[in-house]
């Protein structure tokens, strides 16, 4: 055998039988040389260390180092991490630890474990007493693996740092883990983000880290801890004198947790990063977290971005950061904050020379905001990532940017979209950019910049070399310029200047709207009120209004396709995707196949059409019509398209917790949902329906494939609705007694309605239908069939309880269970065979709120009484856009989209004026 092996295998056969420390890291070892290592690791009698970790080891190389390490006594330390090796190679590895009593350092993160792996793991750890290290990160390890886990850790007192990040460990593991830790004082760092552990699970964490005093490192960012969880974990920190680093980012922590997190904090001097962003925190929790910021001088990360932040709250924060002399990040995009707040932050920055990033983007900062904040970033000339887009900033602010871009030599991200900048802005923008050798991402698209700015700033551009993403879309730019400018940035860079506003490349436009006065028009309820104006003037309204209606009905029949969706390359979403690799590929439809990737440094989702699918390309051009007219938080985002010739791809958000159905089937190992998951997901669904349907007055889209494989969850579990490729849309009335007939049915049998699948009558009852049974799938957690709908329907008359069919996989509460009857009943309501006994979406989330009988109008404000502007998301719609009547925006959000003459999300007709009051509705009649 051994003059079968090649040379550097013969070399690695040494290396492994005479050292006692073998680091052969990254080194492209695959099974068949593993198999080599093994075989000289049995004739070596002094291994001390062997790291094999950044290889392709399968199970097979495990398996063989497993039975090699049977008698290595002296072993230390075993790092196997990132290779392939699953449960079969976990267990031979645990198998040959069982003798390791030396063992201090075990690292096998970024494998595929599994449950079975680490219950193998566990029982080998009983007599590692002086084991410091343990890095089970990323093994698709679930309770049942970490209780074995927990079980194995009793006796290892000098336990230091213990890695479970990104597994599916919820609370039933926590708990388990909580409970060992209560012996483990010398722990220094505990490490179980992303995760599912609720309040429950925290809890028992946070009992289990009484004792640990030594502890500097805390991460529990992206599981589910809410208050309850964090206030027991602030109790736990009160006596953390050396905690340096604390995540509790993507929770869903308000303001009672966040004090009780910074009352905890208050003794921990050493804090040097803190990320509480992405939870429910507003003033208060802002002002708490702030009032224990006064002592951390080392300060040097604090992210609180997607939040409910106000100016209080901002304010309280910048004076807490004054001593934070250190401070390299602050995030705090996403929040709420206006000029009062930016102003006090600037003032906390004009110390931190230091500050690398800076994001405050989706606020609702102006020009003297901006202005002061650049004013302050005067010193900061280690800044390489500044985020101000999605605010109010116009020329003025962008004038005060550009002059301290000037000493920014390492910038190399600059985020200004969706604001207000025009070409003098732009202009001043372009004369920073002179000195920006490092820039790699330049966006200012969604502004109102036109030629005079985008020449400037193509001729700032032309020696940068490292410019991979250009974005000008949306702007006022002609096609001559927008080409000149193309010829101006490295040919490898993604250029983007589509859907210019107002330019001089399209044809002539339609007669100007400019008749219609941009200041608020204080109108009645109903689109046939009289305008208060002159005869004249209503007339031309009214003529306008006939001519925005002709050019909405040829634009559906002549071109379905958006162009306000970004249109890249088919050769982006290639390289993004590994050249649509099979080891990206995450899923596969009548479609085609779908994908995995980064897109502008976000996961991407992308669906690529299937060669010679003709019912493809209409779904295809189905699914991008309907995704570019609407925007809901239950409602996937499309973020690109590609095509070109008979290839076409589709980019979405990558929802990283998959559909519905294959968490109901706990697919992969994963915990079941909790009954409150399902809830939220029942919810979810029904506010999106109710809003595609709702959202066009007379014109209800439905989209006719509604099921579990079609909605989809995201990180923390919020549900999105999907897969729009079936949809279409008719004007009717909105009621169930109005119908549209087709000739072609289409969608997933079980979820079809009766007389859509016999007679292709499709009405706004259609999709309730199939709802009905993505509820019966929640409660039982069972595939769709026509038994279960029997079954339920027969527990139901027997016994008026679901007990009996109620999914075994969750631990019912009393409370819960009776939730899940209601449910159980609604479902069966949508599953009437006859429409008009269906309820309406409207209807749904009434009973799914638990309210008793409405009056005709409280079924709209149930659906709309949370509803956010489709902007800023940010403040209630209180402005109703004219002259096409659709409510769904903020007052300072309509302004800006009539000075940017932006469109309607929803008709996408240019607002010309609007309508103050309160709007529950997308389209108040």
């Amino acid at each position: 055998m051994a003059s079968a092996r090649t040379p550097r295998q013969r070399e690695l056969f040494e290396i492994a039988k005479s050292y006692s420390w073998v680091n052969l890291k990254s080194s492209g070892i695959a099974d068949e040389t593993a198999v080599v290592i093994a075989e000289g690791l049995k004739e070596n009698r002094n291994l001390q260390m062997l790291d094999l970790s950044d290889n392709q080891i399968g199970d097979a190389g495990a398996q063989a180092i497993g039975a090699a390490l049977r008698k290595k006594t002296k072993l230390s330390v075993l790092l196997l991490s990132n290779n392939k090796i699953g449960e079969t190679g976990a267990r031979a590895i645990a198998e040959g630890l069982q003798t390791s009593t030396a063992l201090t350092q075990l690292g096998m993160h970024t494998n595929q474990i599994g449950d079975a792996g680490a219950q193998a793991i566990g029982p080998a750890l009983r007599d590692k007493a002086k084991l410091s290290l343990l890095h089970l990160e990323s093994n698709k390890i679930g309770d049942a693996g970490a209780r074995a886990i927990a079980e194995g850790l009793k006796t290892s007192t000098t336990l230091t740092k213990l890695g479970m990040r990104a597994n599916l460990v919820g609370d039933a593991g926590a708990q388990a883990i909580g409970s060992v830790l209560r012996n483990k004082a010398s722990l220094t760092g505990l490490y179980l983000d992303k995760n599912t552990i609720g309040d429950t699970g925290a809890r028992a964490i946070a009992d289990g880290l009484q004792t640990t005093t030594a502890l500097t490192e805390l991460r529990m960012n992206a599981n589910q801890i809410g208050d309850a969880g964090a206030q027991a974990i602030g109790t736990a920190l009160r006596n953390k004198a050396n905690l340096s680093l604390l995540y509790l980012n993507s929770n869903r922590i308000g303001d009672s947790g966040a004090i009780a997190i910074a009352e905890g904090m208050q003794m921990s001097t050493a804090l040097i990063d803190l990320r509480m962003n992405t939870n429910q925190i507003g003033d208060a929790g802002a002002q708490a977290i702030a009032s224990t910021l006064r002592n951390k001088a080392n300060l040097s990360i604090l992210y609180l971005d997607e939040n409910k932040v106000g100016d209080a709250g901002a304010r309280a924060v910048a004076e807490g950061l004054q001593v934070s002399t250190a401070l390299t990040r602050l995030g705090m995009d996403s929040n709420r904050i206006g000029h009062a707040g930016a102003q006090a932050i600037a003032a906390a920055l004009r110390n931190k020379a230091n500050l690398s990033r800076l994001s405050l983007s989706n606020n609702k900062i102006g020009d003297t905001g901006a202005q002061a904040i650049a004013e302050s970033l005067q010193t900061a000339t280690a800044l390489t990532e500044l985020g101000m887009q999605t605010n109010h900033i116009g020329d003025a602010g962008a004038q005060a940017i550009g002059s301290t871009l000037r000493n920014k030599a390492n910038l190399s991200i600059l985020y200004l979209h969706r604001n207000k900048i025009g070409d003098t802005g732009a202009r001043a923008i372009a004369e920073g950019l002179q000195t920006l050798s490092a820039l790699t991402d330049f966006r200012m698209n969604d502004n109102q910049i036109g030629d005079a700015g985008a020449h400037a700033i193509g001729s700032a551009l032309r020696n940068k070399a490292t410019l991979s993403k250009l974005s000008l879309s949306n702007n006022q730019i002609s096609s001559s310029a927008a080409q000149l400018l193309s010829q101006s940035v490295p040919k490898t860079c993604e250029f983007s200047a589509e859907s210019q506003r107002g330019s001089f490349q399209d044809a002539t436009p339609p007669a100007s709207p400019s008749v219609i006065s941009t200041k608020t028009a204080h109108l009645s309820d109903t689109p046939s009120s009289p305008l208060p104006t002159s005869d004249s003037m209503s007339q031309d309204v009214r003529q306008l209004q006939a001519r925005i209606a002709q050019l909405e009905l040829a634009q559906q029949t002549t071109n379905p396709i958006n162009s306000g969706i970004p249109r890249v390359p088919l050769q982006v979403l290639s390289q993004a995707t590994a050249q649509f690799s099979e080891s990206k590929r995450i899923g596969a439809g009548g479609f085609g196949h779908v994908y995995s990737g980064v897109w502008s440094g976000q996961p991407v989702a992308v669906k690529r059409l299937a060669a010679g699918s003709n019912q493809g390309v209409a779904q295809f051009e189905s699914e991008l019509e309907a995704l570019s007219r609407f925007r809901h938080p239950n409602i996937v985002t499309i973020m690109c398209y590609a095509q070109e010739g008979n290839e076409r791809c589709l980019a979405f958000e990558l929802m990283a917790n998959g559909s519905v159905r294959d968490r109901l089937d706990r697919k992969g190992g994963t915990p079941a949902l909790s009954w409150d998951q399902r809830r939220n997901i029942a919810t979810s669904i029904a506010n999106a329906m109710h809003f595609v349907q709702t959202a066009i007055p007379r014109q209800p889209l439905f989209h006719l494939d509604l099921k579990t494989d079609n909605v989809l969850l995201d990180a923390q579990f919020n549900a999105k609705v999907a897969d729009f490729g079936l949809t279409r849309s008719a004007p009717m009335q909105v009621d169930g007694q109005s119908y549209v007939h087709t000739q072609t049915v289409q969608g997933t049998l079980l979820y079809i309605c009766p007389e859509y699948q016999h007679e292709g009558k499709v009405s706004i009852k259609t999709d309730v239908y199939s709802y009905g049974m993505i509820l019966l799938e929640l409660v039982t957690g069972q595939p769709p069939s026509l038994n279960l709908m029997a079954n339920v329907r027969r527990e139901l008359k027997k016994s008026r309880k679901v007990d009996a069919v109620l999914d075994k996989a969750i631990d019912w509460s009393i409370q819960d269970k009776e939730a899940a009857q209601a449910m159980a009943e609604l479902a069966s309501d949508c599953l009437e065979t006859v429409r008009v006994d269906r309820p309406s979406f409207g209807e749904i989330l009434r009973r799914l709120s638990g309210k008793e009988a409405a009056g005709a109008n409280e079924e709209e404000a149930v659906a709309g009484s949370d509803r956010e502007c489709l902007v800023c998301f940010n403040a209630p719609t209180n402005a109703k856009l004219m002259p096409c009547y659709h409510a769904c925006v903020c007052v300072a959000c309509a302004q800006w989209m009539i000075q940017r003459q932006d469109k309607c999300m929803i008709c996408r007709v240019p607002p010309t004026s609007f309508q103050e009051g309160t709007f529950n509705q997308t389209f108040v009649q």
